[in-house]
């Protein structure tokens, strides 16, 4: 717990004089004595005032003072005044800048203003010189010195008060050292020099230097120079030029002396030269002499003037180009150029030369004539003349014999059959011409290619067009206008039109045809080159089922007994290597017509068949009970009579009208007896009954069975009434159950 509060109180303790001790810098002041401008030279004082408030201010802490040249510390100092000075002692105009200066107390800092400082006035600079006198080819080393200025200086050096400077230098330090060559000519110079601040350009260049004289001595002279016999010379003359270094200079023996006619040096030797040569008209010009010594040079330049003694010969042709056979006629000549006597002029001596080799010569003129030239005659020709060891040449002429095109050759190069959209390649020769050889290349009367080579061949390149058609070609050759054109042989160049897309149909011109029906597929090529082979497809069938080959761009083939559905196509090719499939056509097979007749007729008979069969049997039923009822008539006459005798006395029957209810007969139980009378029946005295059997009872004796119609034909009593014809005698059947009793057996 105490440890706490000694730690508080400690705390308060040190606030408190932290408390004490702070500042408040109120305001840094820099002031400059003397004020600006202040001329170079003068002493100048920076004074950096400084406005604090202390808490105690009987104690003094140390301030922290800091001078600012621009952005560059020029000085610092630790102080417990409230200013210090900052002096500048013997001001250049290198110290020309902004200042100011920085305070630092307790913790706190402050700047003061900016105060400008402008010091004019840049000393005048010293130039010296290594040498005031040099001799010809020697260099003069030259300084300029600015000894009280400061900073990075610009030296400037003038030469014979040039009005820009010759040599600029820049250095850090105070002086600038350079050297000077002079010229052959030269023999004084003078040196002057000014400089200037690199950090203060406004402040201008100082004054120039004094002015320092140099002084050149000669150590040449011209040289002599002499031409013999004289400036003035003609053609074929000689001519002598003497170089040599003048005699009174003591170093006459170590010159170096050239002789030199525009670049081209002539001769050269130490002391003198002698140059020695025949005149030519080309020798004219001016010859220069030059002495050399150290690097030193002098010069001497002399004109020579060399007339010609004859012209230039000129060579001319009659014709420049030829044809062989033709006359060839060219003459050379030239003409005496100076005003002298022919009489007494020297000799002009002709040499035609062809090719750069001598083909003629003559004293007087020089021609050459050729009545039939050959074309070895071709080729440049030029003439020599020559006099008193002068030789001049003509200028060259090119003379051209041409040797006109034999008749050309035109051949194919590879095959005669070319396909439509290619190129057939065409060439055409001739054994002899000239070149330039102008082929031109003729389908027909048409002008197809033309091209001018300079050998005896030309390949023309064709593109076939889709004619489908033979053509034919010729070539026409000619080097030396039309009236040299020959014509060449004839080729032919088959042209092989691929095949166009092939058109299948068919006939009957319908998709849906009958079982077994006939079926023609046609396939039809619009355009191609004969002949063609036409190939026929079914669907999922790789070979064809039927090809051929054609002289015609139609094609069929005709088939019968159809039984599937099925697609159809075809394909066509030709020479052209390329083959063209057409569309597709389809066929639906339906059932022939003579089965559908056929199950026709087949339900038909077998309705028919039915029909008949009940009616046959309706017939053989009806027949074979006519049949049982006559039977029954015979041999059961007795039994009918005996139903008819029973009807009036038997007790189990009762007669009610024309019905007569037979209970028994021969023990056998029977149904009733219709014997009404008919009154359609056609014999009115017979009476039809039809007696039915009926079962046996079981619990009799065994019997027979059977069933027979019987037929009963009653008659009319003769005690009948006559009259009642009404009543005719309707027999119902009665079916008759018996037994067969042996004693009718």
């Amino acid at each position: 717990m105490n440890f706490y509060i000694v730690l508080v109180l400690v705390s308060l303790h040190f606030r408190g004089v932290e408390l004490l001790s702070a500042v408040t810098i109120n305001k840094v002041t820099l002031q400059i004595d003397p004020s600006s401008p202040v001329q170079s030279g003068r002493n100048i004082t920076l004074t950096c005032a400084l406005d604090i408030s202390t808490a105690e201010p009987s104690q003094s802490h140390p301030h922290q003072y800091t001078f600012y040249k621009e952005d560059q510390i020029v000085y610092t100092k630790n102080d417990t005044s409230d200013r210090l000075q900052y002096k500048i002692t013997a001001a250049r105009v290198f110290h020309s800048a902004s200042y100011s200066c920085e305070v630092r107390a307790e913790g706190k800092r402050k700047e003061s203003n900016q105060a400008a400082l402008r010091v004019t006035g840049l000393q005048q600079p010293v130039l010296t010189l290594n040498r005031n006198t040099i001799r010809e080819g020697e260099e003069v080393a030259v300084r300029c010195a600015a000894p009280e200025e400061l900073g990075s200086l610009i030296f400037n050096f003038y030469k014979n008060l040039s009005k820009g400077p010759v040599r600029k230098l820049t250095r850090a330090v105070n002086f600038a050292e350079t050297t000077f060559n002079f010229e052959p000519e030269e023999r004084t110079a003078s040196f002057y020099c000014t400089f200037s601040v690199t950090t203060v350009p406004d402040a201008g260049a100082s004054p120039p230097s004094a002015v320092r004289n140099v002084t050149i001595s000669e150590i040449l002279k011209n040289p002599i120079m002499d031409v013999k016999p004289a400036q003035n010379v003609t053609e074929g003359d000689t001519f002598e030029i003497i170089c040599r270094a003048d005699d009174s200079t003591s170093n006459a023996n170590q010159q170096i002396i050239y002789l030199r006619k525009k670049k081209d040096i002539l001769t050269y030797k130490t002391g003198r030269v002698n140059y020695t040569s025949t005149a030519h008209s080309q020798d004219s010009g001016d010859y220069e002499c030059i002495s050399d010594l150290h690097n030193v040079q002098r010069s001497t330049i002399k004109t020579l003037r060399v007339a010609e003694l004859f012209s230039k010969p000129v060579l001319l042709a009659e014709h420049h180009e030829i044809n062989e056979g033709a006359l060839l006629n060219v003459t050379c000549y030239s003409r005496y150029s100076t005003p002298q006597n022919l009489s007494t002029a020297p000799g002009l001596k002709y040499a035609l030369l062809k090719d750069g080799t001598l083909k003629t010569a003559a004293s007087v003129q020089s021609g050459y004539v050729n009545e039939k030239a050959s074309a070895a005659e071709g080729g440049l020709y030029s003439c020599n003349v020559t006099a008193k060891g002068i030789t001049k040449s003509s200028e060259q002429v090119l003379i051209k014999v041409y040797v006109l095109v034999t008749s050309p050759t035109l051949s194919i190069i590879g095959s005669s059959e070319v396909i439509a959209g290619k190129s057939a390649r065409l060439k055409c020769h001739s054994e002899k011409g000239s070149p330039p050889i102008t082929y031109v290349l003729l389908r027909g009367n048409q002008t197809v290619s033309i091209l001018a080579v300079k050998q005896e061949v030309a390949v023309f390149n064709v593109t076939m067009s889709n004619t489908g058609s033979t053509q034919e070609y010729r070539c026409e050759a000619q080097n030396r206008g039309a009236s040299s054109a020959k014509l060449s042989n004839a080729v032919r160049i088959t042209v092989i039109v691929p095949v166009s897309s092939p058109t299948l149909s068919m006939i009957p011109g319908k998709e849906v045809v009958f079982e077994g029906e006939d079926l023609t597929l046609i396939c039809v090529v619009a355009n191609a080159t004969l002949p063609i082979t036409f190939q026929f497809f079914r669907d999922e069938e790789e070979h064809p089922f039927h090809s051929t080959t054609t002289n015609s761009t139609t094609a069929f083939t005709e088939f019968g007994g159809t039984e599937h559905n099925v697609g159809y196509s075809c394909q066509a090719s030709n020479k052209a290597g390329t083959s063209r499939k057409s569309n597709r056509v389809s066929v639906t097979v339906t059932m022939a017509i003579w089965k559908r007749i056929l199950i026709a007729l087949f339900c038909i008979m077998i309705i028919l068949g039915v029909f008949v069969f009940c009616i046959v049997r309706y017939k053989l039923k009806q027949a074979k009970n006519e049949s049982s009822v006559e039977m029954a008539g015979s041999e059961h006459t007795d039994a009918v009579r005996n139903v008819f005798e029973l009807s009036s006395t038997n007790t189990g029957a009762d007669q009610h009208g024309d019905v007569i209810e037979v209970r028994e007969i021969n023990g056998t139980e029977v149904g009733s007896v219709d014997v009404g009378c008919g009154e359609d029946s056609s014999d009115p005295d017979i009476e039809y009954t039809e007696v039915m059997h009926v079962e046996p009872d079981a619990s009799r004796a065994p019997v027979m069975k059977g069933t027979d119609t019987v037929y009963s034909e009653l008659r009319k009593s003769e005690s009948e009434d006559p009259d009642n014809t009404d009543c005719q005698g309707s027999v119902e059947y009665a079916q008759l159950y018996h037994n067969t009793v042996e004693s009718r057996q």
